[in-house]
């Protein structure tokens, strides 16, 4: 049996005693150690981790969220713009209106990030422009894109949808519209890419020449086929046009050679297939 200290009193039966007290628990000290190890008391609080680092002047501890965003997002904490004040409704002839002055109108630039610059920037980049590319503000939610290269304007075009990501780690979408002399913001342009196909066209037509005149028919021809290019498919000839999907599309082309010292000619029909044409309502123009 255990004997107690002299130092040690004796407690009595289902008494609570503190577990950080030296009497019942003495602290284990090594000789080596640079100080004891002492237990904080049961009405002591804790170290707060962010403490040091704010008195310091240095960022908190991360939230989970902020570790779930990607590396190119940077958070926008802009404390020196001044938030914009509700407005109050006021009539002019009957009919509502709301008004703001210039300077409210660029703190919402400032505060929604819709500079042109940073358009300017992004753009080309996260869309691989090769060349020059002029972007400005052409008017409430459209911008006017200007490229010095054919190429640029076709692969911009290609895809009907493009996610840009932005300062505040989120990604926007940008739809490309061709622009015209009829574009419209209030109806969906009716210009748009396609590809067709000539699946009945002998392999002696396969020059850009000769395709390139077929297409015209349907619109503005702009690329061929890689297949094409290459010479890796003599069964079919595609090629990109731009159509008006408002405008009859022909179904057929009549080809004509003409022998210049028999004065004889003799006429092949060729199919025209649309491949990934856009759908487009004619009575609703969507």
């Amino acid at each position: 049996m255990a004997n107690l200290a002299a130092s040690q009193r004796l407690m009595s039966e289902g008494s609570p005693f503190p577990l950080n007290s030296d009497t019942y628990f003495p602290i284990l000290h090594h000789h080596k150690a640079p100080q004891p190890i002492t237990l904080p008391s049961p009405n002591s609080k804790l170290p707060n981790p962010n403490a040091k680092a704010a008195k310091e002047g240095l960022p908190a501890t991360q939230q989970y969220v902020d570790i779930l965003k990607t590396n190119n997002a940077i958070t926008i904490l802009n404390p020196t713009v001044e938030p914009i004040p509700m407005k109050q409704l006021s009539y002019k002839d009957g009919i509502p209106r709301v008004i703001w002055t210039e300077e409210e109108v660029n703190r919402m630039n400032t505060l929604e990030i819709l500079q042109c610059s940073e358009l300017r920037l992004q753009i080309p980049k996260q869309c691989d422009v090769k060349g020059e590319c002029k972007i400005g503000l052409l008017r409430h939610r459209h911008i006017l894109m200007r490229f010095s290269r054919q190429d640029d304007f076709v692969n911009m075009m290609s895809k009907s949808s493009y996610y840009i990501l932005s300062k505040d780690g989120y990604s926007y979408m940008m739809r490309p519209l061709i622009y015209d002399a009829k574009f419209s913001v209030e109806e969906e342009t009716t210009q748009a890419m396609a590809w067709i196909s000539f699946p009945d066209l002998k392999p002696t037509f396969f020059v850009k020449e000769s395709i390139f005149s077929m297409a015209s028919v349907v619109g503005k021809p702009l690329q061929l086929d890689m297949a094409i290019i290459n010479k890796t498919r003599p069964s079919c000839t595609r090629v990109k046009v731009q159509v008006d999907l408002m405008a009859d599309l022909p179904k057929f082309i009549e080809l004509e050679v003409v022998n210049e010292v028999t004065k004889t000619s003799r006429v092949e029909k060729v199919h025209i297939r649309y491949d990934l044409l856009p759908k487009y309502c004619k009575h609703c123009r969507l």
